[in-house]
């Protein structure tokens, strides 16, 4: 509590300084002076700073027994951006929460971010991208460098990936480090090709041994039962080609996986390992070597454009550079899109298939199909019409009639938005209707059986003059089911718009109610943004909504949010 308190605190000091400051810097002529004159001395080409700063706050109550949130989060935020001479900056990203605490990976950042002309630099909490498939999208705290002289591309990562947590057998957490190396050739903007290597290892030591269950029986081959210390290595490349001018395009990956599921379990004697791989990575009978690869062929000219794409991640493979991975997969698929008459009629046809089962080491293969047809019709510039059509099947080949899976849903969807003048105002239209039917041939459900939902959704957006402008919209859901049953949803939501102080204030209110024939909701929405100075703005949502429940066995209950966001430019 008095960690938040403390941070609350700093947000409020933070901010009374800058709306200070802005007021100061727009109003005194003693200041307007001081900054001609450091202006002259300091001129832009020479040293300039960019970014943002701000503060956020947020209050959360609900008469609900278990809260979705908590009743209060603090964020500040700091991002600032100092460049030298033009060819040298210095970034800052600065993140406190309340939002963290001891039980889970912590969200609190700090970084530097220096960059040159050819290359740059991370230091402190941040995450990077070498491919897909070795290391993509989780948060690293460490350092890294970025170096590209001309054709040839170098990088270096290294860090801690998870702290430890110390909890129960199965939610205990160990400490991850992480080092990675990228090395290729070409550049973004033409074509390259990389080649990368990740090696990602727990702390064995960072979670006792007291924690866990210890199986003294022998029987499992494990002493440990719970979570396990893993290790991991991914030896990889990946391309990107642009032929012709960008009219052919090659994009692709390989990566091979070496990881180990429990590094308490006995080494693997293995011949022929070099021993300077053992030196690297100890094999042991935990360990498992898979792959996963993909290609995708673009053909883009004129009128028409096309793609094939290819994928496999076969089921062994693993990556510790990756929040997550769905493995055991195989997706192959084609696009082609034509743009006629002047781009009037642009229309694209898809078809997708994935299959699992790839050793043949299951049961029985799903498998999932989807066709797909997409046309922008627009006769006029102020009138376009859309027309989608979706086919998704799924299926297996198992005989067993508790096992078997066979369904497909079917999807018609067309909407048409129209601008037009009236009565002297600008008016923005939109009229949309949706037709799904799911169908499920299971064996205990008698077979081909359909559900059918109707989705028919429109909306009206009037400016009456600067300041205000009104949006009147509808939804009406009608659910067939094949028991004969049908349940109806209709919503309508009123949406005011108001600019004050010459589009300094602007603000928006959303009133929503929804009745169907299991609960009533009404919503009330208040958006308010106001720009102090051309740097400060201040950002209030309010929302508000009460949920009441057609049946007893449920409690009705209400909920609401307000949070208040200041950002400054720097």
């Amino acid at each position: 509590m008095k960690q938040n308190l403390h941070l609350y605190f700093l947000a409020f000091i933070f901010l009374n300084f800058n709306l200070i400051f802005a007021q100061e810097h727009d109003s005194s002529e003693v200041d307007l002076s001081i900054n001609s004159k450091l202006s002259e001395m300091i001129s832009p080409s020479i040293f300039s700073i960019s970014g943002d700063a701000g503060a956020y706050g947020e209050l959360y109550s609900t008469s609900r027994d278990i809260a979705r949130r908590p009743t209060s989060t603090g964020r500040l935020f700091l991002r600032p951006t100092f460049t030298f001479l033009n060819n040298f900056s210095i970034s800052f990203d600065l993140f406190v929460s309340t939002e963290g605490n001891d039980a889970r990976q912590q969200i609190n950042r700090f970084a530097l971010h220096p960059e040159w002309s050819w290359g740059k630099a991370h230091v402190g909490d941040f995450n990077h991208k070498f491919s897909d498939y070795s290391l993509n999208g989780i948060n690293i705290r460490g350092g890294g460098v970025e170096i590209n002289p001309g054709w040839f591309r170098f990088q270096a990562i290294g860090g801690q990936t998870r702290r430890s947590i110390v909890a129960s057998p199965y939610s205990s957490v160990y400490s991850q480090n992480m080092g990675a190396i990228k090395i290729g050739i070409g550049n973004e903007r033409t074509s390259f090709f990389d080649i990368n290597i990740v090696l990602a290892r727990d702390d064995s030591n960072s979670v006792p041994k007291s924690t866990f269950i210890v199986d003294t029986t022998g029987a499992g081959g494990n002493p440990q039962v719970g979570i396990t210390p893993q290790e991991n290595i991914l030896l990889g490349f990946n391309t990107d080609l642009k032929i012709l001018k960008n009219i052919l395009r090659f994009r692709g990956e390989a990566t091979a996986s070496l990881f180990t599921q429990n590094v308490y379990a006995d080494v693997a004697e293995i011949d022929g390992v070099p021993s300077f791989f053992n030196d690297l990575f100890t094999l042991r009978n935990s360990s498992n070597v898979d792959y996963a690869y993909k290609g995708a062929l673009d053909f883009k000219y004129d009128f028409f454009n096309s793609s094939l794409k290819y994928e496999v991640i076969n089921p062994g493979f693993r990556s510790l550079g990756m929040t997550s991975v769905i493995n055991d997969k195989k997706k192959y698929g084609a696009m082609m899109g034509f743009r006629m008459f002047d781009n009037i009629l642009t229309f694209q046809l898809r078809y997708d298939a994935q299959n699992d089962n790839l050793l043949n080491q299951k049961k029985f293969t799903l498998k999932r199909n989807t066709f797909g047809f997409n046309a922008v019709v627009r006769p006029i510039q102020s009138l376009s019409i859309m027309l989608n059509v979706i086919q998704n099947k799924m299926f297996n080949d198992s005989a067993s009639d508790t096992l078997k899976i066979d369904g497909k849903v079917s999807t018609f969807a067309t909407n048409l938005s129209y601008q037009f003048p009236a009565f002297g105002l600008r008016n923005s239209a939109m009229l949309g209707y949706s037709h799904q039917i799911s169908t499920n041939y299971s064996f205990y459900l008698g077979g081909n059986n359909n559900i059918t939902v109707k989705n028919i959704f429109g909306s009206i957006s009037t400016t009456i003059n600067q300041i205000w402008s009104v949006a009147p919209g509808f939804t009406a859901i009608v659910i067939d089911s094949w028991t004969g049953a049908t349940n109806q949803t209709l919503s309508f939501n009123m949406r005011i718009n108001g600019r004050f102080f010459q589009a300094k204030w602007n603000n928006a209110l959303t009133v929503s109610m929804s009745n169907s024939d299991f609960t009533k909701v009404v919503q009330l929405n208040l958006q308010s943004d106001y720009r102090i100075t051309n740097s400060d703005m201040l950002k209030l949502k309010v929302r508000y909504s009460l949920t009441n429940y057609s049946s007893g066995t449920l409690s009705n209950f209400w909920e609401n949010i307000a949070s208040l966001n200041y950002v400054h430019r720097l």
